[in-house]
């Protein structure tokens, strides 16, 4: 299957209706724990129109068919490499038609069925962080990711912004071609042209999974291109 010519699918919104809120995922290889990850926001309980849209950065394994099944606005990216997630997140981003983007990471879990709810009730110029915490297998906690006092990172492991008020800061950064800091940099420039509210009472569970054994040397060239471009907003 040529999955480049296949069209996006819009999924009818739960319940029906014109989408307030866009939950926008950028992914690449990680199935298993997407499909969980799905299901777990298809849990949530809401009167709330909203869409997901999981852009696919040219996974090899069956990230489409889990999407198919879970009825989401599936994009597919014609990548042949591992990249730094800027672009996809971006084209999700783009892509949608929601005021308010729910932006979370591909393996954060949703812990509770009002997620929807509280990540959408949210003011022009204030960001939302939700709490995040990375788990194992069996559902005890590791380490804090994301959290108003352990951990206060503004980071959108699982957090929500104005569609215009993300544009109006450019976005993600696709200046960060290789792995890393374009979310650190994207947090910097929230935190200088918002405010953000630390909602503690929002839970996240990141999946755990294996990183690369040379993460430190792929991220070498974003860490310089960071470097570089955080001088021109402190």
């Amino acid at each position: 299957m040529d999955k480049s010519k296949l069209p996006i699918e819009y999924n009818r919104s739960y319940p029906t209706g014109i989408p307030y809120v866009s939950i926008v995922i950028a992914t690449y290889n990680k199935a298993d724990v997407l499909d969980k990850t799905l299901n777990s926001i298809r849990q949530n309980v809401t009167d709330i129109p909203y869409e997901i849209i999981v852009v696919d950065d040219g996974s090899k394994d069956n990230t489409h068919q889990i999407c198919r099944q879970h009825s989401v606005c599936y994009v597919w990216l014609d990548c042949p490499f591992y990249r730094n997630p800027s672009v996809p997140r971006n084209v999700a981003c783009r892509t949608a038609r929601g005021k308010i983007l729910i932006i979370q990471s591909d393996d954060v879990l949703h812990s509770s069925s009002d997620i929807i709810n509280k990540l959408a009730d949210l003011e022009r110029g204030f960001v939302n962080f939700a709490s995040v915490w990375n788990i194992n297998s069996k559902y005890e906690r590791l380490e804090c990711y994301t959290h108003s006092i352990y951990n206060k990172r503004p980071l959108f492991f699982l957090g929500s912004m104005h569609r215009d008020d993300f544009w109006a800061i450019g976005g993600n950064d696709e200046d960060f071609t290789q792995p890393g800091h374009e979310d650190t940099y994207l947090g910097e420039l929230i935190k200088k042209n918002y405010k953000i509210n630390w909602r503690d009472d929002i839970l996240g569970f990141h999946q755990d999974h294996p990183r690369p054994r040379n993460l430190k040397n792929l991220v070498e060239e974003s860490n310089k291109i960071y470097n570089q471009k955080i001088q021109d907003i402190l």
